[in-house]
Parts: C-alpha cells; structure tokens; sequence
C-alpha cells in the first residue's frame, strides 16, 4: 500500500479512500484487499487494527483483508495454528468483525485468520475463506442512529422531550420509518432518532446528506427520491417500498366573460354596419320630420325631434313598439324595410345569445408543448422536483422546466 513515514500513512490512505468514494466503480460493499509493504517495524496486528478503523470511519468498508509481511513472531490470540515455517517467511492476513465480541462497530479486536507460507511454491496455512460473513443475525441491541426527511403519512413526529442530560429523544413513525423499525427490531438494533427535517426542499436534503457524510447518522429513511442529486457513488440504496407518481397538470380552459360571448356573435364588420344602419335610420326619420313637404303629410311631433326620432329607431331595433307609425307612405316603407332588418338582426342575435346560455364557450384548450410553453400560465412547483429534469430523457419536457421557471 505505501512506503512512507509511518506518520504520513493515515493521511496516504483517507485520499486514496476519497478518490475511490467518488469514482463510477466505487462499490463499498465489495471485497477489499489492502496490500502493505513497509510497516516500519510497528507490530502488524496494531498496523492492521488502524488500517481497518480508517475503512470503517471513512467508507464504513467490512469486507476487508489486510496483508502484512510477518516481521515479528507475534501471534493473535485468535492467530490460527503455526507451521513450522519461520516467521520471516510468512504474510500475515487480517480483518475484523464489527459486532463481535460485544463491541458495536468500534474496530478493537483484530483477527489472524491465515497466513501464506513461502514453501511448495506458496500455500495457505489453513486454507480457510478469506471473507467471512461479518454480519450476526441477531446485532445485540447495538444502537442505530436514523435520520429522517419528508412529510406525513411517511415521516410523522409523534414526540420528542429533554432528558435530564440535556439530550431531546425524538419518537418517529410513519410509512416509510414503521418498515424501518420493523427491520431493526428483526435485527435487534436500537434506534435512535435524530431531529427531523420535515418538508421537501433542498437546504433538508443538503443538511441530512452532510450528516450521514460526518458520520452523524448511519441511515436516512423518508422520501428520498432516487435522482442523481440525492444519490451518489458514496451511498447504498435499498429496495424502494413505496412508490409514488408526479404529474403535470394543466388548468381548464376558462369560461369566456358574457360581456366578450355578446361581442363575439358578430364579427367588427357587422357591429359597425348595424350602428351606422340605426344613425341613418335616426336622420331619415328626423328629415322626413322636419323636410318641406312635413305640412302636406302632418308628422307628428315624434319624428320632429331628433332625439325621439333615434329613440324611435332604438325601439325598433330592440323590438319594443314606437309610440306613433309616420303617416307618410314613403316614410312608412323605408319604416317596414328598417322593421325587418331589425327583425334578421334580433332573430340570429337572440338564437346566439340563448344558445351561450345553456352552453357557455370556453377559451382555447392547451393541447400541445409549444401551446404551454407560449401560455402566460404561472408554473408551480417544489423546489427539489427542479432536480428531477436531470433524470429526464424527454428534451421538451426539460425545455419546459428551464424556460417556465425563469419567468
């Protein structure tokens, strides 16, 4: 492994760890072989003791064998039987159980479980398997500290109080920490909770992320979603046992105001030619009311003023009857001709305006990505679902994300 100043060979092996943690290939469950080649005469079982503490506190790495040249005739109180091979001649090869012996993780008891023996072309003493299984069934009741993150139902708070010493217990429950419980109480862990984050938003993640990194905590359960952000080669997984959609939605299509439904019944053109039809029929009316030939036929007043001639014309247009019909017979046709254009007019107006009422209109429906994204429509969302698009392989839907949340 190195060749250095014994006091340098600590710090040698935590950098070669951080590199490893953050390549694609790191994989901490793995088998790990740690070769020495220079202990600088300290006794190879306190060599291989340290090595293992480093494993375990930088990487949490169990499966591990430490290979020492024997440089002295010590043998564990666990070392396997001697041959009669001098102990010059031998490599020594070392690991470590985490929960046996009564200890809980701590790296203190550190076993000889075989040596290579330079005879015969090299042979194991004994021949035994290197990698053990390292884990009990039953863990003693060795304490486990939790950190949670999210909301109910999957992460509720249902106490917490001071004790005497100053440290506030936190009690948990919900979906996602009851199958947790259930797997420690299996196991025979003692779970320890610590503060929880409630809620989903990045500064929660990054606060319990940092603390399972510092060794804070060796477990975080809740809604951790399995996006590159929150996952990174220096974390293990577990199967996910629950399982939720997100979806995008869209809002309705809005009713159209009335006021803009009458508008629409007929195009500009048409509003335009109906009041410039009820401004001439007010002027035919006055005119004939006031021309040179009024005496001959006797208008009554009603056609006289202007103001009752346009009051005349509005009634008719809106279908209410005139108080006097003109008495002059040319009068009176231009009166049947401007009576039945009002009557067209109120007939197609009335059978729109009746037809909005029992099915009011609605504005255009958003049906495509480019409708959505020309919209003026707010996009909502929660902080940390930003994060997803990474995971998305749709570039119209990422397009979506970029330019809706800079607005």
């Amino acid at each position: 492994m190195w060749n250095e100043e014994a006091g340098r060979y600590n710090e040698t092996l935590e950098n070669q760890l951080e590199i490893l943690k953050y390549s694609t290939s790191w994989n901490p469950r793995g088998n790990f072989l740690v070769v020495v080649t220079d202990s600088h005469h300290e006794p190879a079982h306190l060599l291989a003791a340290h090595i293992c503490s480093v494993l375990w506190e930088v990487a949490r790495i169990v499966n591990v064998v430490i290979l020492i040249p024997n440089q002295f005739p010590y043998r564990s109180l666990h070392a396997m039987n001697s041959t009669k091979t001098t102990a010059a001649d031998r490599l020594n090869l070392y690991t470590w159980f985490p929960f046996k012996f009564g200890r809980c993780g701590e790296v203190q008891d550190i076993i000889l479980i075989d040596e290579w023996l330079f005879e015969n072309n090299g042979r194991f003493s004994e021949n035994v398997h290197l990698y053990l299984a390292k884990f009990p069934k039953d863990l003693m009741g060795c304490p486990i500290k939790l950190a949670t993150i999210g909301f109910s139902p999957y992460v509720i708070m249902t106490r917490k109080y001071t004790q005497n010493d100053g440290s506030i217990p936190y009690e948990m429950t919900g979906l996602s920490v009851e199958i947790l419980k259930f797997v420690c109480d299996v196991m025979n862990l003692t779970t320890i909770f610590l503060a929880p984050s409630q809620g989903m938003n990045v500064e929660s993640y990054v606060k319990v992320i940092g603390e399972f990194e510092d060794g804070l905590s060796d477990v975080i359960v809740g809604t951790i979603p399995l996006i590159p952000f929150i996952l990174t080669s220096t974390f293990d997984h577990s199967i996910p046992y629950l399982h939720s959609q997100y979806k995008l939605f869209a809002p309705c299509p809005k009713a159209i105001p009335g006021t803009e439904k009458i508008l629409t019944i007929f195009s500009l053109s048409v509003w335009l030619t109906i009041g410039l039809v009820l401004l001439l029929t007010t002027a035919v009316f006055w005119c004939a009311g006031n021309g040179p030939c009024r005496p001959l036929y006797n208008e009554t007043h009603t056609y006289q003023s202007l103001s009752y001639s346009f009051q005349n014309a509005w009634a008719v247009f809106v279908g209410v009857s005139v108080p006097q019909q003109p008495t002059n017979s040319s009068l009176r046709f231009f009166f049947f001709l401007y009576v039945c254009f009002c009557f067209a007019i109120s007939t197609i107006f009335q059978a729109f305006f009746v037809s909005y009422l029992v099915e009011p209109n609605y504005e255009k429906k958003i049906e495509t990505f480019d409708e959505l994204l020309e919209s003026d429509l707010v996009y909502g969302y929660n902080q940390i679902f930003l994060h997803f698009k990474d995971t998305l392989a749709w570039s119209e839907f990422v397009n979506f994300f970029d330019q809706k949340t800079q607005k």
